[in-house]
């Protein structure tokens, strides 16, 4: 039998034993294949190895054509670029749009994604939704970009509430939101105004800062919380928390209920609610400044290290950071102010931005918490500083990537996703009495400039303006961006500069989709 024969049954093992090197060695070269296509190796059309990375690209409105250095790309937006490493001048195109340009560059292995490019109607059409008067002293749009309050010229205790949620239908949507006499002080005498402090995150209620003449004549103000479902509900909080004068209030944990109350003449911060009516609970003393994040985040300028207890030099101040009842000293400034601090989580990372005015730089700190858990010595060393002269402005973008200081048309940026930062001089002037920026969503900064909404990437690139606007009021937009609405003079023409200081407004939509896609 073949089995019993020795010289067989090696001839037998050999064959075995060739098979299996064969199969590992196939095996080996597949994984080795596999594994440099995943690094993005690949072979040139010379035959030489390169290394190539992916870029997803997508757009609002999909489908548009991708260019790169002039040469139309195989397929529309959105999708999937495999690209040799290597720089491109990215275009993307669509017909009826202004198009998108970006300077690309693609590092081999890498994943690079361009899901915020916005493109703007070359010609936008713009509806008269209700005309004013006279120029409303106050507007305001909720968080969640539904609903958009309007003061009432002739009625300073009434206010047109549009839901934007469908803006085919915003102008039958609009109902009128009145505030009780009780609500406000003096309210059939003297001159109302409205302030917004902030809004609540449940997008139902509002703290407004009311000013008022008093029947002798004196100016004074007060702090009423608005419920723009049930108005009826709406408080004077100065009354119903038995604020003095020289008491802020704001926000506690972005809940409507809860307050942080600042003392203006005792430097001191608080807490407080509506259920503690009266009571306010210390918190923080020797305060200059102060900005909350959060239920338990409090970042503040002081004139006192509160590590030490320990007072500054003079002419200097300290900003620190209070979290979860720990504080943390972040680093001294010249007293001068106005003082810029702001604070957001990105990425699961902890970013703190904090400088004044008179420094001419901004610093940002990232994770700043955990370097001082791990040493009480260690130097806090920041991850950018953007130098800018006098600036006014600090503001994080809506999805937290960007910070964004600012003082007229000089900009500087920093992106936490890339770190980097970014500086430049916008070529639009600020119209007044605007006196600086604002984001309009996680990637673009926009104002009025010469009458119109200007608007460009977080980097100065693909300025445009787009529809007519007024300095005097934000620009709102609709959950999805497809449609603006401004408050423009009611009788400006086109490309004339707004101006609210006299005359009638009215408030219009602008469609931000060109016509094939309404």
């Amino acid at each position: 039998m073949d089995f019993l024969d020795p010289r067989k049954q090696r001839a037998h093992m050999i064959r075995l034993l060739v098979g299996y090197m064969l199969i590992g060695v196939a095996v080996l070269i597949a994984t080795m294949i596999l594994l440099y296509q995943a690094y993005g190796f690949g072979l040139g059309k010379d035959g030489e190895v390169i290394q190539k990375g992916l870029v997803f690209v997508s757009t609002s409105p999909a489908s548009a054509r991708i260019y790169l250095d002039g040469k139309l790309y195989k397929s529309n937006t959105n999708t999937k670029l495999q690209l040799a490493a290597g720089q491109y001048t990215m275009e993307l195109q669509r017909d009826g749009y202004n198009p998108w340009t970006r300077l690309l560059t693609v590092d081999g292995g890498g994943v690079q994604h361009f899901d915020y490019p916005k493109l703007f109607p070359t010609k936008v059409t713009s509806t008269a939704v209700k005309a004013y008067p006279a120029a409303p002293g106050f507007a305001t749009q909720s968080p969640d970009r539904r609903w958009v309050l309007v003061q009432q010229t002739a009625a300073p205790l009434s206010f047109d509430l549009f839901d934007v949620a469908d803006p085919k239908k915003v102008t039958s949507s609009a109902t009128v939101v009145t505030l009780p006499e009780a609500v406000v002080t003096d309210a059939k005498t003297g001159v109302h105004a409205w302030k917004l402090v902030e809004w609540s995150t449940d997008n139902r209620h509002i703290i407004a800062q009311h000013t008022y003449t008093s029947e002798a004549g004196t100016e004074a103000s007060e702090y009423v919380l608005i419920d723009r479902q049930t108005p009826e509900n709406s408080l004077n909080l100065t009354k119903t928390l038995s604020l003095s004068a020289g008491k802020q209030l704001t926000l506690h944990d972005k809940k409507f209920d809860k307050y942080y109350v600042y003392d203006t003449v005792a430097k001191t911060v608080g807490t407080t609610s509506i259920d503690e009516a009266g009571k306010v609970t210390p918190l923080l003393d020797h305060v200059l400044a102060y900005k909350s994040y959060g239920a338990d985040m409090v970042l503040y300028v002081s004139d006192q290290d509160s590590t030490t207890g320990i007072g500054l030099a003079p002419g200097k101040v300290v900003s620190m950071l209070l979290d979860n009842g720990q504080t943390y000293k972040i680093r001294e400034h010249n007293a001068a102010g106005p003082f810029l601090i702001d604070i957001a989580e990105y990425d699961n990372n902890w970013y703190v931005a904090v400088g004044a005015s008179s420094d001419d730089k901004v610093y940002i700190y990232k994770n700043l918490q955990r370097i001082r858990k791990a040493s009480k010595t260690a130097a806090l060393v920041p991850v950018r500083i953007l130098r800018i002269t006098a600036p006014n402005q600090l503001q994080f973008s809506s999805n937290t990537e960007f910070v964004m200081v600012e003082n007229g048309t000089n900009f500087a940026s920093y992106d936490a996703e890339t770190d980097k930062g970014y500086t430049y001089t916008s070529k639009y002037q600020v119209d007044m009495p605007a006196t600086h920026a604002v984001w309009m969503d996680s990637h673009r900064i926009t104002y009025v400039s010469a009458g119109k909404l200007a608007v460009f990437d977080y980097d100065n690139l693909n300025v445009q303006t787009i529809a007519l606007a007024s300095p005097n009021y934000t620009p709102f937009f609709d959950r999805d961006y497809k449609y603006l609405y401004t408050l423009v003079p009611t009788a400006a023409p086109a490309g004339a500069v707004a101006n609210a200081a006299t005359g009638g407004m009215t408030l219009t939509t602008s469609n931000l989709l060109a016509p094939a896609d309404q």
